[in-house]
């Protein structure tokens, strides 16, 4: 079974601190949890929902079954095919954090900046963009991939990042409340009091989502109960080593 997933940073398992090296996210936690699975994880750190929908639909053809956990709206997913190419390249090459997030789709480049505090950017967000605009893209991105998925017969489920009650779209979701994001369940997880205020949520807290919420939501080859048993108990056991390198 191929599985292709699609986030940002809560699905990027790149985008982990250097004393956590397996601060894996759900995609990769799944995988452990699961039998022959062909995970095609396509999550990027500061992905926006315009490049999410854009991946899926250049990959969408190699999947079984799609996860995909849309990103906060007010993201700016920049195409980089502009006639004098040098004001953008600049702004990316100045910014520390997104300076090295240029990404291939289909044939086009994408400048996935996120929470950029490049001035372009910032008055991108500030002076030509508003929140409910926005919102209002992101509802059709999430509608267009609902359409293109029931069209092409594939088993899916959407999540959430943030709590996105502004979507109000009937769609197979797996949300441990309705319209709640994962960031929402960081708090209420069993595992909260392990959390270490980082953006994204421990492997652990993951792993009490997908328990909790995936694996009875969607048909997908989980092991037995004694193995998902054995991958809790090695994410624990991680979550110590890097307390002590964290620590040393």
């Amino acid at each position: 079974m191929k599985l292709l997933t699609l986030s940002d940073g809560y699905g990027d398992s790149m985008a982990v601190p250097d004393w956590y090296s397996k601060y894996w996210k759900w995609p990769e936690i799944i995988q452990l949890m699961t039998k022959g699975l062909e995970l095609d994880n396509r999550s990027r750190y500061g992905a926006g929902n315009e490049f999410i929908v854009n991946e899926l639909k250049q990959h969408i053809g190699t999947a079984d079954v799609v996860i995909i956990q849309w990103a906060q709206p007010n993201r700016l997913d920049l195409v980089l095919a502009h006639h004098d190419p040098t004001f953008w390249k600049d702004v990316i090459t100045s910014d520390p954090i997104y300076g090295d997030n240029v990404l291939d789709c289909g044939g086009d480049k994408f400048w996935i900046s996120s929470a950029s505090k490049t001035a372009a950017v910032v008055e991108y967000h500030q002076q030509y963009i508003t929140a409910r605009q926005h919102q209002l893209r992101s509802q059709i991105y999430v509608e267009y991939a609902k359409l293109l998925l029931e069209q092409h017969k594939i088993d899916y489920r959407f999540m959430l990042v943030d709590d996105s009650e502004y979507l109000e779209i009937d769609a197979d979701w797996i949300c441990h409340e309705p319209f709640k994001g994962m960031s929402d369940f960081k708090s209420k997880s069993k595992y909260r009091d392990l959390e270490l205020g980082i953006v994204q949520p421990t492997p652990l807290v993951t792993f009490d989502f997908i328990k909790q919420y995936i694996m009875p939501n969607i048909n997908l080859p989980w092991r037995d109960h004694r193995d998902i048993d054995a991958v809790e108990n090695m994410l624990y056991r991680h979550y110590q080593e890097a307390i002590k390198n964290r620590n040393d």
